[in-house]
C-alpha cells in the first residue's frame, strides 16, 4: 500500500471576445468543461451559483476566465484499487480583470477507482459547501460523479 498526495491548480484566461462557446470556460461536474466535484453541470457561472439544476448550456454559463485548485490524498491499496479524498475550490468569471481567487466555490469529497479494460474507472462523491437554493439560502449538498480516465 502507498499513500500519495498532490496539489494542483488550473487556470485560463481569454482576453478577447470569442464568438465560440468551445473557446470559453464553464465549470461543474465532469462531462463538459472544468470539473468541480460537488456541483452540477453548468451550475458555477460567472454570475455565481445557478441553483435551478438546469444542466443545459446557455451563453450565461460560460466565462472568459477560470481558476480551480485541488488537493488530493490517496491510498493505492494494490495495483488496481485506489481510494482518495479531495478538497477543491473553483470559479468562472466573465472577464480576466474580474479574476479573484479569493472567491471560490468550495467542495470536499472522497472516491474509489479501479483499473478496468477501458482504463481507470471510478466514482467520487463531492460535497458542495457554497450551494444555495432558489431563494438564496445556503443549501450545501452531495453530488455523485463518475470518472473514466487517469488516476491521480
Amino acid at each position: 500500500m502507498r499513500f500519495v498526495m498532490g496539489l494542483w491548480r488550473r487556470s485560463g484566461l481569454v482576453f478577447r471576445n470569442s464568438p465560440f462557446f468551445d473557446q470559453l470556460f464553464t465549470m461543474g461536474v465532469v462531462q463538459y468543461g472544468i470539473p468541480l466535484r460537488g456541483y452540477d453541470e453548468f451550475s458555477v457561472t460567472p454570475s455565481g451559483y445557478n441553483p435551478t439544476g438546469d444542466t443545459q448550456a446557455s451563453r450565461s454559463s460560460f466565462g472568459n476566465a477560470f481558476f480551480v485548485g485541488t488537493g488530493e490524498v490517496g491510498l493505492r491499496v494494490n495495483q488496481s484499487l485506489y481510494l482518495n479524498t479531495s478538497f477543491e475550490g473553483g470559479n468562472v468569471w466573465n472577464k480576466p480583470r474580474e479574476f479573484d481567487p479569493t472567491r471560490l466555490f468550495r467542495s470536499a469529497g472522497f472516491g474509489v477507482s479501479t483499473l478496468s479494460p477501458l482504463g481507470p474507472l471510478g466514482v467520487d462523491i463531492g460535497y458542495g459547501f457554497d450551494k444555495i437554493d432558489a431563494q438564496g439560502r445556503p443549501a450545501p449538498g452531495w453530488k455523485l460523479h463518475f470518472k473514466l480516465g487517469q488516476f491521480f
